[in-house]
Parts: structure tokens; C-alpha cells; sequence
């Protein structure tokens, strides 16, 4: 399905609850898949990506059923036998691939997978290697990745930080889990700063609800290290997970940037969340944004005029909140001066090279920008036009040139626009919900 972005937009109205986090998601249903006995997951995201990690633990012999309206009961168990010589397709979803393949060390015979994730080369040797501290072998020939466990050792494990935040929670979570013959500890140790923390720290919080206990520490270098307990239980739960900062900035900053007044409530965002990508409302303030902050009603107010708020560009670091980039790009194009956007060179390895994507899709609206190998520089445009959007299957690329098309001088069309589901399945009907002037066209 495409779509058509009409112009022109004066103001966005309305309340929207944004989606839950596809992180969250991901995790919650990993573990409870992993625990013996029956958890309750309720507003999990269960599209793109997610529906791709359910397959596969349905193919796993995890039960998952929906029990009411966004509640889904799963059936976990401890001990897995995969004979089936069926290849597990991951598709292009890095969190799935990642923590699967550090799992399968716990499933016997192990797992081989394939996929647009291995076909793009998107990284996963450290990670390998890693496991192999853990008694794995491996064996990756181009689209294929096959993984067992051949030995019970334990040893301390040394990992870069700067790939990859999923390499250290896939470790985490397996080496909490994993038995070993001669040692009841593992150190995981962190060689480098460690990029997108905050989603590790997710991961902590995620497994210490499950009964999982991980000390981790930080020295005078900003270096992390885990000390993790061996053989630890997964407990089952009843969890809520939250709502997605991620998604939500995209509805946030359509809000900031439309030219007459405008007023959108967003609802069910926890700030005692870990999520990193809660930054983003600091930063649209810093820049000049009019946003309310309600924490204990877990809510904010986004109040848009850009005439009477305007934005002024920022240097933003994006070392922690590297998913922010396509939408804090499009942000910089309509904010006065010149935004900076650094400290985020991994982004080129995500679903697709973020940085060059975004930088070809906003030179084909006008805006001027200077590409960068770790970010972009990104200046004010005062005529920004409509365009053909290729978004490279990239969710987060569509989401962020859908919204700055909404206030371009002329139509813009984005086709294949199913990727948005990735993150957020009801995208363009909350668009159209608020105003937004969009047109599916089958």
C-alpha cells in the first residue's frame, strides 16, 4: 500500500496513546517464553519486528495466545530440543536474530537461522565470537547462521560497546541462564563505551522483574562490566509494557512543527522509564518547543505553532539515542541555524545506513545538509518541498519523511508503506486522527 501526503497542514488537534515499546515487547516475550510456566504480557507491540520474534517462539514450542484486548498469555518452558531441520528466518529484525542466537546455546542440537538481516552483513560476528567463551560453535556462510553449544565451559567474557547495545543484552540474558561445570560466575566485560545504554539498561530492569540479578559497574573510564550469576531461574509475570518514546516522537514533533496552533495530548508515557528516547521532549524544549510535562498523570501537552515558538538548532549527541536521528533530522531542517547530529557512526548498520538515507531524502526536499561518518549537519530550510520517499524498508526513515512532508509546499507519496508496522501499526490512522491531511492509495 502507498501513500499520498496532501498539502497543505495548518494545525494537528486531538489525544493519542502511542504504542508499546517494540524493546520492551521484544524482551518481555523472550523471556516469558524462557520461564516455566504461564506469563501475562499486556500492550505488547506484537507487529514487524515483534510478530517475527512470536513466530519464532511459536515454532519453538511456546504457546502465545491473546486472552482479551492487547493481553497475551504466554506459555514458557526451561528446556528445549529444536530437531526440526527447518531454517529459522529472522528477516531483517537485529533484537530477534541477536538474542536467539545467544539463546540457542540453551536449546539442544542449537539453531541456524537466515534472513535480510545476514543478507545485509549487519553485524553479529562479536557477538559470536563472544558466545564462544560459552562453549559455543558456530558456522556462518553468507545467509545462513548455524550455532550449538558443544562444550559446558564459562569463561569471562570481553566485548566491544560501540557496535551494538543488543550484543551485551543478548549476553545478559544468557549467561544468566546458561549452566556451567566449573564456575558459578561470569564477568562480561565492556571494552568500550558503551552506545545506546539506556536499552541495556532496559534489559536489566526487564530481567530483574523476571527474578534475574546482574551487578553492573562502571569505572573512572565510563567503562561498564557485569557480574552475572550462572544458572539463575527465570519467574513467570503479569507485565505491562510501556509506551514508546520512540514512536511517540514522531507524533511529538509533528505537533511542534505545524504552522498555526495546534494541541496534542499524549497519553500512558512513564518518564520513571529507563527509555532513553524520553530525551527527545528535553531537547525539542531546549530548542524552543512549548511542551507540559505531567509526570504523575504520565502525560504530556505539545502545544505547535512554529511561528510563535520557534526552534533554534542544536549540537546533540546521540551516542545514547541513536533511533532519534531520522526524526531529530527532520526537526533541524525546520529549526533555525544549524542542528548537529554526532556520535552515532552505528547507525549506519541498522535496518538500513540511516545517516545517508536521511541525508539523500531531505536533499530531494530541499534541505541543505553535510553528511558526516558518525551524524549530519542539518540546516534551516525556509522552502521544503514535496518529494518521492524511498525509505530502503526502513521504518523509522518512512515515519520521520512522512512527517516532514506534512508541512512541505507541495504533495508528497511514499510507497510500500506496510514497514511502518514495524513500530507502529496505527501510524497514519493516528496522523489522520489528529488532521493530517494523508491519503492511502491501494
Amino acid at each position: 500500500m502507498n501513500l499520498k501526503i496532501k498539502t497543505p497542514l495548518n494545525f494537528l488537534n486531538g489525544t493519542i496513546i502511542p504504542p508499546g515499546s517494540k524493546s520492551y515487547s521484544h524482551r518481555a516475550l523472550i523471556l516469558a517464553g524462557f520461564t516455566e510456566g504461564a506469563s501475562i504480557i499486556k500492550n505488547p507491540l506484537i507487529s514487524g519486528d515483534v510478530r517475527v520474534t512470536i513466530d519464532i517462539l511459536r515454532m519453538l514450542g511456546i504457546k502465545i495466545s491473546k486472552i482479551k484486548q492487547d493481553s497475551y498469555v504466554v506459555c514458557g518452558k526451561r528446556n528445549f530440543s529444536h530437531e526440526s531441520t527447518n531454517i529459522i528466518d529472522c528477516k531483517n529484525s537485529g533484537t530477534t536474530l541477536r538474542i536467539l542466537t545467544a539463546l540457542s546455546l540453551l536449546i539442544k542440537g542449537g539453531l541456524s537461522f537466515k534472513g535480510l538481516f545476514l543478507k545485509r552483513k549487519r553485524p553479529i560476528l562479536p557477538l559470536l565470537n563472544a558466545l564462544t567463551k560459552l562453549g559455543a560453535e558456530y558456522n556462518l556462510v553468507e545467509n545462513k547462521l548455524s550455532i550449538k553449544r558443544k562444550k559446558g565451559i564459562c569463561g569471562s567474557i570481553n566485548i566491544k560497546g560501540d557496535i551494538s547495545s543488543q550484543f551485551i543484552t543478548a549476553l545478559l540474558i544468557i549467561c544468566a541462564l546458561i549452566k556451567c561445570k566449573d564456575t558459578n560466575i561470569i564477568k562480561l566485560n565492556i571494552t568500550t563505551p558503551l552506545v545506546s545504554h539506556p536499552y541495556v539498561k532496559i534489559t536489566l530492569n526487564l530481567l530483574k522483574t523476571f527474578g534475574i540479578n546482574i551487578i553492573e559497574k562502571r569505572d573512572d573510564k565510563n567503562l561498564f562490566s557485569y557480574i552475572i550469576e550462572t544458572g539463575q531461574i527465570l519467574r513467570t509475570q503479569i507485565y505491562e509494557i510501556p509506551s514508546d518514546f520512540s514512536s511517540a516522537a514522531f507524533i511529538i514533533a509533528a505537533a511542534v512543527l505545524s504552522p498555526e496552533d495546534s494541541n496534542v495530548i499524549l497519553k500512558n508515557l512513564d518518564f520513571q522509564d529507563p527509555q532513553g528516547d524520553k530525551r527527545f521532549i528535553t531537547i525539542l524544549k531546549d530548542m524552543g518547543a512549548k511542551i507540559d510535562i505531567f509526570k504523575d498523570e504520565k502525560k504530556i501537552i505539545v502545544y505547535g505553532n512554529i511561528k510563535k515558538n520557534p526552534l533554534k538548532g542544536l549540537n546533540i549527541d546521540l551516542n545514547d539515542i541513536p533511533d532519534l536521528f531520522p526524526i531529530l533530522s527532520v526537526v533541524g531542517a525546520y529549526a533555525q541555524g544549524k542542528t548537529i547530529l554526532s556520535n552515532a557512526h552505528n547507525l549506519r548498520f541498522k535496518e538500513c545506513d540511516r545517516i545517508s538515507i536521511m541525508a539523500r531524502e531531505l536533499k530531494k526536499k530541499g534541505v541543505e545538509v553535510i553528511e558526516k561518518d558518525d551524524g549530519m549537519t542539518i540546516h534551516h530550510c525556509n522552502n521544503i518541498v514535496g518529494s518521492e520517499i524511498d525509505h530502503e524498508k526502513d521504518h523509522r526513515i518512512a515515519m520521520a519523511n512522512i512527517i516532514a512532508s506534512l508541512y512541505a509546499n507541495t504533495e508528497s507519496v511514499i510507497n510500500n508503506i506496510e514497514i511502518i508496522k514495524d513500530s507502529y501499526l496505527n501510524f497514519i490512522d493516528d496522523l489522520k486522527k489528529l488532521g493530517a491531511n494523508i491519503q492511502k492509495i491501494f
